[in-house]
């Protein structure tokens, strides 16, 4: 019994001693700090998710070899290359684009997307990166004669939705200045486009650039070169309330004014 004893008060003696050390080390554990749930090691370079809507040439696309390419694309990539983020591309319907960011979905857009009252309520925008023209897309043989924004009013035309131009073409219509029934809605750039090439419209309002892209792809004419009335020129997009992820952007964005790579930028993709 005193043998049996001991081999007791041994056994009962190893096990706290056991407990004692498990429960240092769980407390070293506890010590150590965590990386925050959304934190990636340190050794992994973080990935920034950029929505955009790659229909518009030559802003955003897709190329012969499935990459995205076009301004907004090599601009971006330039941004998060400064930012020491890797961008990682998702593309998405335009209307969707804010919807998207506003649900975590992704972290940031471009795409041609200039703010207006409305947008501004919801999310925050950059410091232009550039300076917004805007093209009548007409068929060169069609019934369409404009020399003038108001002549656009006469004919049927197109706008994509979402954009600066549709929010111009409801203006219009609100002001009474042309019929609802007069103007077309697409979710595509490159429908409205085709839709002037087969006669179906009189005019395709649209950015500048993408004027021209489609101009040449279609054989269409750019028959005005205008600036909208109100329209403001596109920025960088982020969640409501980003200040400081916003000021970090508007300083690369002005050093890429500065040293030239937002021209070299325009110079590769705009020129005609």
């Amino acid at each position: 019994m005193k043998k049996t004893g001991k081999i007791l008060i041994y056994v009962l003696c190893l096990t706290l001693v056991l407990s004692i050390v498990a429960g240092c080390g769980k407390t070293g554990q506890q010590g150590q700090e965590k990386p925050d749930a959304g934190e990636q090691p340190k050794e992994e370079k973080k990935v920034w998710v950029v929505g955009t809507s790659p229909d518009y040439p030559p802003f955003e696309f897709v190329d012969d070899k499935g990459n995205f390419a076009g301004f907004d694309m090599d601009l971006i990539q330039e941004v998060g290359k400064r930012l020491g983020v890797e961008v990682k591309i998702e593309p998405l319907e335009f209307e969707s684009l804010i919807a998207s960011l506003k649900q975590g979905k992704i972290d940031a857009i471009i795409a041609c997307m200039s703010p207006d009252e409305e947008r501004l309520k919801e999310v925050d925008f950059t410091k232009p990166y550039y300076k917004t023209k805007h093209g009548i897309l007409a068929k060169p043989d069609g019934k369409a004669e404009i020399k003038e924004l108001s002549d656009v009013l006469k004919y049927e035309f197109g706008v994509q939705t979402g954009t600066t131009m549709a929010t111009w073409a409801k203006g219009q219509i609100d002001a009474g200045a042309v019929k609802e029934s007069q103007v077309k809605y697409y979710t595509d750039a490159n429908a409205g486009a085709l839709d002037v090439k087969q006669g179906r419209l009189g005019a395709f309002v649209v950015d500048l650039p993408v004027a021209y892209e489609k101009a040449k792809e279609l054989e269409l004419k750019v028959a005005l070169e205008t600036v909208l009335e109100k329209d403001e020129d596109p920025g960088i997009v982020l969640q409501k309330g980003s200040t400081e992820m916003i000021e970090k952007l508007n300083k690369i964005i002005d050093e890429m004014m500065a040293d030239g790579t937002v021209k070299e930028f325009e110079d590769k993709w705009f020129k005609q």
